[in-house]
């Protein structure tokens, strides 16, 4: 797998960002789960134990059904994980995380990384309509862009 650069703001491009945003909105709008996507320069260890991190600093745990995925790509390190809070996971389990996971690398080995997220997003989305539909009284929780750090 090529990797466009090291640095997470030019990792995709403007359409590709925007892409990935809208997908999460859509997605949004037919459950009450939130998504996000981070896009980091590196984590050291194990990708999932710095999903874990960043999604307690991006306060994902504090959803109201426990429900938030993060997909959490580190471009310089070449590693990338999906993490879904309690309320989701026991549902889909490790497995399932790794199915989609498994579907991202595939695209990422063809350097498609923004369909590779674009994908993720839509089968996350897929698990939480599924699990958590829109309910009237639900509320966008969380930001749907891009983090970049």
């Amino acid at each position: 797998m090529t990797i466009r650069t090291r640095w997470p703001r030019a990792f995709l491009s403007r359409a590709e960002k925007t892409s990935i945003e809208e997908a999460i909105a859509a997605a949004e709008l037919e459950t009450s789960g939130e998504i996000r996507v981070m896009v980091s320069r590196a984590v050291k260890g194990d990708p999932l134990d710095a999903a874990k991190e960043r999604f307690s600093r991006l306060k994902m745990q504090d959803t109201r059904e426990r429900n938030g995925v993060l997909i959490l790509v580190a471009v310089a390190s070449r590693r990338f994980a999906i993490l879904g809070d309690e309320g989701i996971h026991r549902f889909v389990g490790q497995e399932g995380w790794e199915h989609i996971r498994d579907g991202m690398a595939e695209r990422f080995r063809s350097d498609d990384f923004g369909g590779g997220l674009t994908y993720a997003v839509a089968e996350v989305a897929k698990v939480l309509k599924e699990h958590f539909p829109w309910q009237s009284d639900d509320v966008n929780e969380l930001p749907n862009r891009i983090v970049e750090e």
